[in-house]
């Protein structure tokens, strides 16, 4: 970034605003590429294979099976230590990794030196779409280490000339003092949370005596919490904490699949170069209309990692139309992951929808049970207990289902140190 204009809108407008079809081109005939690796490796080639497709003819996307993390895992467990699907092995591997574990077993990553100068590259665009300028200061409280936040180990922040403030995870009182010191201190000009931690740094500043919004100082934010991707819960968040919020995700075993939204707010924003996503019905695994919610399928062309008609089981919505930014790359809306949703009458109901529903209620902490029932089941702190019935008809009125209430008081559900957990 040194040395480049600070005041224009994309960090890479050659790269940014390829046009849709070209990129699309582009992407598809890296894929045809890849198609032809796969069949080299044991575990594709037989998958493959075995649902009728040849290595001579690159098919539509819609007709290769799609693989899942359990696929993967299964494989391990079959073939140990590392399974037999893995393209990069110990041999080419310049980085070990893994995942947060957050939905299972924390999940191993090979990094070859490849894949990490691809996900450099947009991690450049990635923070300067968030604001981040040469000579900034960010903070994060990410977990390091084998989390696959360290496994850049601060190139990216070093080659975007910014200073990289890695405060770890708040877990006890002593690290979230010390942590708002270091802010206090530093002024960082960006933050990087979860709306879990800022909610532990925000009661923990107050019996402090400090103020949340003087140390934020008017910084970027990038916050995993689905419930700001939407203007009315960004901007009430944005007035609360005195900061430009900004929306992220991803999916920490793809290199280069570091997502998030621009100044806009019109969609999480998929790097131009290396992805091809597709939003899919989750069953059939064919692709849906745009602004039809359906599982987020990777595809991954150009990079070391095979990944093709990777399900990550997010459940997604594609958008459509430019982005004023002028990126022309593809876009989506985070909605959440499968595996917490609530089924009613067919109808699937995810923490996101009840965030929604709740926000007219000032936006309380809440459980959802997922899984297949008669009525969505809800805990809800609340300091009115009697009050039940009452938000369990509002809350219904809204999504559309039947709904149970269970009002518990106010702090008793468990605020995560990383990110936060809205089923029981």
């Amino acid at each position: 970034m040194t040395g480049t204009e600070p005041d224009r809108e994309l960090f890479d407008a050659a790269k940014q605003t390829i046009d849709p079809s070209e990129n699309r081109r582009r992407a598809l005939d890296g894929l045809a590429a890849e198609w032809d690796r796969a069949w080299d490796n044991p575990y594709y080639g037989r998958r493959f294979q075995d649902a009728g497709l040849t290595r001579d003819t690159f098919p539509d996307l819609d007709d290769i099976p799609r693989t899942t993390k359990d696929d993967l895992r299964a494989d391990v467990q079959a073939n140990p230590p590392f399974g037999t699907h893995r393209s990069v092995t110990l041999d080419n591997a310049r980085r070990v990794g893994t995942s947060t574990g957050t939905t299972g077993k924390p999940w191993l990553q090979l990094w070859t030196e490849r894949d990490m100068a691809a996900a450099i590259d947009v991690r450049m665009q990635y923070l300067w779409r968030a604001g981040m300028r040469p000579g900034g200061r960010f903070a994060h409280s990410w977990p390091t280490g084998m989390y696959s936040t360290g496994v850049l180990a601060g190139r990216d922040f070093l080659q975007a000339g910014i200073m990289e403030i890695p405060c770890g995870l708040p877990t006890t009182a002593k690290d979230i003092e010390t942590h708002l010191d270091l802010w206090e201190l530093l002024s960082p000009t960006g933050f990087m949370l979860t709306g879990s931690q800022v909610q532990i740094y925000d009661a923990a500043a107050k019996e402090l005596g400090k103020d949340l919004q003087s140390l934020f100082g008017g910084a970027s934010l990038l916050i995993v919490e689905a419930l700001y991707q939407f203007e009315g819960p960004r901007k009430r968040f944005e007035e609360e904490f005195g900061v430009r919020a900004h929306n992220i995700t991803g999916a920490s075993e793809v290199p280069a699949f570091s997502i998030n939204d621009c100044r806009h707010h019109s969609g999480m924003h998929v790097p131009i170069g290396h992805h091809l996503i597709q939003v899919v019905d989750p069953v059939t695994g064919t692709e849906v209309p745009n602004g039809v919610r359906g599982n987020l399928v990777i595809n991954a062309f150009g990079l070391d990692a095979f990944y093709m008609r990777y399900d990550v089981e997010d459940i997604v919505v594609a958008e459509e139309g430019p982005c004023p930014c002028g990126e022309t790359g593809q876009r989506y809306t985070f909605i959440g992951r499968g595996a917490d949703r609530a089924e009613v009458d067919g109808q699937k109901i995810l923490p996101l929808d009840i965030q929604l529903a709740l926000f007219d209620f000032d936006s309380p902490e809440f459980q959802l049970k997922p899984g297949p029932c008669d009525a969505v089941q809800l805990k809800v702190e609340s300091d009115e207990s009697s009050g039940a019935t009452k938000l369990a008809g509002d809350i219904g009125e809204r999504i559309g289902v039947p709904v149970e209430v269970e009002t518990i008081p106010v702090g008793s559900l468990p605020r995560s140190s990383f990110k936060p957990r809205r089923t029981a």
